[in-house]
């Protein structure tokens, strides 16, 4: 049971609360504008769509995204909030940020595998090292699990703190950019082969925008919370956890947007669009229905990347 620290503390940690909420204010603002701006095309692509594994991924991911910020934002802003409701929340927010983070790396997988042509080795390769670096992250994350405990309404300060955070809850923000880097070097260099056979591709070079985008984006919010967790003050900790919601999950959303647009504005697939086999095994993973002839592939990816 979290015991409360003295009332000189209490005010020290509601006084560097500020800081966490600009910034947990301001990812929420993010993604919500960034929901906004593609909402147009979440209709005309997604909602519109047959079944498939493109679509449960995307309305999965972009609104468990949108609750946990919610909840974030709602926790944040809420007056004398119980300690055991605190360290609760602290649970909520290291579950949900890792089922997230598996669900953005699951269509990452799956355009890995679409490119590699269903190569079954590969998948099993990186399904294998997500795995393991998903394990280090949960252990690291269960020892290291900071208390929770609930600010009183100091000077209109509410929420929660963790003051009592590991370093070592830090290193658990390392497996996940490992494992994203692996991923995007196999992404960059299949494109970087097939771009060298088929200059010119447009399918190529948005696969390789996209990545990049992606990738550069991500590293960084998580470079950034390993950062704040090993050299900030034990107080400033939180600071930018909720943008390990907003930043991934928009752009994960962004990575099938991007298939979508590319399938579905009436183009057909060509010599001169990219290669035949990646772009007829990308449609068949995020476009293509659960028809008879699908669902054993759909359902395979999902078990062996999951």
């Amino acid at each position: 049971m979290a015991i409360s620290p003295p009332p000189q503390a209490m005010v020290a940690m509601a006084a560097s609360s500020f800081p966490t909420k600009c910034s947990e204010v301001a990812s929420f603002a993010f993604f919500l504008y960034d929901h906004a701006i593609t909402f147009d095309a979440e209709v005309r692509y997604i909602w519109k769509a047959q079944l498939s594994l493109g679509k449960i991924l995307f309305i999965w991911t972009r609104y468990l995204g949108l609750l946990s910020l919610i909840l974030e934002i709602t926790v944040l802003f809420h007056e004398s909030l119980s300690d055991k409701f605190c360290h609760g929340f602290v649970w909520w927010e290291a579950v949900s940020m890792l089922v997230l983070n598996i669900s953005v790396e699951v269509i990452l997988l799956a355009r890995v595998y679409a490119v590699y042509d269903f190569n079954r080795k590969i998948i099993y390769g990186l399904a294998g090292i997500r795995c393991c670096t998903a394990a280090a992250t949960v252990a690291l994350w269960v020892f290291y699990l900071p208390v929770g405990i609930g600010l009183p309404p100091v000077d209109g300060f509410t929420g929660c703190s963790s003051p009592t955070t590991s370093i070592l809850f830090g290193f658990g923000f390392l497996p996940t950019m490992l494992d994203e880097v692996i991923l995007c070097l196999c992404m960059l260099y299949r494109l970087w082969t097939a771009y060298r056979a088929e200059y010119g591709s447009p399918l190529l070079k948005q696969l390789a925008q996209d990545s990049i985008l992606y990738f550069s984006s991500t590293f960084a919010v998580q470079l950034t919370n390993s950062l704040i967790f090993f050299l900030a003050p034990r107080l400033l900790v939180r600071t930018a956890l909720a943008w390990e919601y907003a930043i991934p999950c928009a752009m994960g959303c962004r990575l099938l947007l991007s298939m979508y647009h590319h399938y579905g504005v009436g183009q057909h697939t060509s010599a001169h669009q990219g290669p035949q086999n990646t772009a007829h095994s990308l449609k068949d993973i995020y476009i293509e229905g659960f028809s008879t002839e699908n669902v054993e592939l759909a359902t395979a990816t999902v078990s062996e990347v999951g």
